[in-house]
């Protein structure tokens, strides 16, 4: 039997919303409030977003080297934007 292990990486990356709100230029503190509303509503129990399609007009922009990485080859993913959450053994037949 190998042993192999099963790693939850984080990447940065950026997710722009879509909302529409009654003033044309709310406050900070309104936008928070709004931005942790649909948040919220696409959470799971454990505070996870599981699937965009739980926010359907966001969009998630990762490093764009993470994407295509052949634009510039020397400049891939910085190694300091990830981050192991978690790592578990995984025992399988080989």
């Amino acid at each position: 039997m190998a042993t192999r292990y099963q790693h939850r990486i984080g990447v940065r990356s950026e997710l722009f919303l879509t909302l529409v709100l009654d003033a044309e230029n709310p406050t900070p503190s309104e936008l928070s409030r709004a931005v942790a509303e649909a948040l919220l509503r696409a959470a799971d129990s454990e505070g996870g977003i599981r699937s965009l399609r739980q926010l359907p007009d966001a969009v998630v922009y990762p490093d764009w080297n993470s994407v295509d990485p052949e634009v510039e080859p020397t400049h891939m993913l910085d190694p300091a934007v990830i981050r192991t959450v978690d790592c578990v053994e995984i025992n399988s037949i080989q």
